[in-house]
């Protein structure tokens, strides 16, 4: 019989690190050019693919993990940033609603089968410090203000965050009638707007390079600030995104 796979779509290796700690043997292979992790757990097995930034990325390594793999499920996993009130870093948002957001425009995804999210997580970590609930994602085209979104928001939207890779793999997954499940921590509250964006760090493979960030730093100095609070929100991030994975593979294996 063959062995059953859950596909992992993650945007950058600075969000793969987190859910590869203490995964049995990982295995680093290649799919076209998108780096591949794999391991088995009881039997099942999770692949994570690394897909760079924006929807292109993310819809293409969607196609090359399905065709290689056949995964029976499809997850959208990382950081992402809040456009609630309310969110703060280290929450944790598992999408319900899906919107793209396109210059003053919102557009919503539907018909993609969601797996709802195993609420046991939710009961054992209601005093860890940081809040686990449904809420709405948010893919844009580009790097746009989350000030603006939250503005344009619709009224019934709640526990927003932004991302710019969810809606394609949605997309995608409501075509290949797959199904989905997106989960997203909070790196940056609204209250942070990032004076720059990943793509200035990013060299042409979508890594990130020691000598754009020098440059980017020189161009805009006044970013330091920013920069340290993204690494200590980031790590924070991380652990809880940790936290959710590994109690996730638990329950998926």
């Amino acid at each position: 019989m063959a062995q059953r796979t859950i596909g992992i779509i993650v945007a950058m290796p600075e969000e793969i690190k987190p859910l590869l700690r203490g995964a049995p043997s990982v295995v680093r292979e290649k799919i076209g050019t998108f780096p591949l992790y794999r391991f088995t757990q009881h039997n099942r097995q999770f692949a994570l693919i690394e897909s760079g930034i924006g929807a292109d990325r993310a819809l293409a390594a969607a196609q090359l993990l399905t065709e290689a793999l056949n995964p029976e499920l499809l997850i959208s996993m990382g950081f992402g940033g809040g456009i609630s009130h309310g969110l703060k870093a280290g929450d944790i948002v598992i999408g319900t609603r899906f919107l793209v957001h396109q210059g003053d425009c919102m557009t919503e995804e539907n018909g993609v089968r969601i797996v709802p999210f195993p609420e046991t997580f939710t009961e054992k970590k209601k005093n860890a410090g940081f809040s686990i609930a449904q809420g709405t994602i948010i893919s844009t085209t580009g790097v746009q203000s989350k000030t603006v979104i939250a503005g344009q928001l619709p009224a019934d939207v709640t526990r927003a965050v932004v991302d710019m890779e969810t809606c394609a793999i949605v997309r995608f997954a409501t075509l290949s009638r797959m199904p989905f499940m997106a989960i997203r921590s909070i790196s940056d509250d609204l209250n942070e707007e990032l004076g720059f964006s990943m793509d200035e760090f990013m060299d042409s493979t979508m890594q990130v390079s020691i000598g754009k960030v020098f440059l980017t730093v020189l161009r805009k100095p006044w970013i330091i600030p920013q920069l340290y609070r993204l690494y200590r929100n980031t790590r924070r991030a991380g652990i809880n995104l940790c936290l959710v994975f590994t109690f996730l593979r638990e329950e998926l294996a």
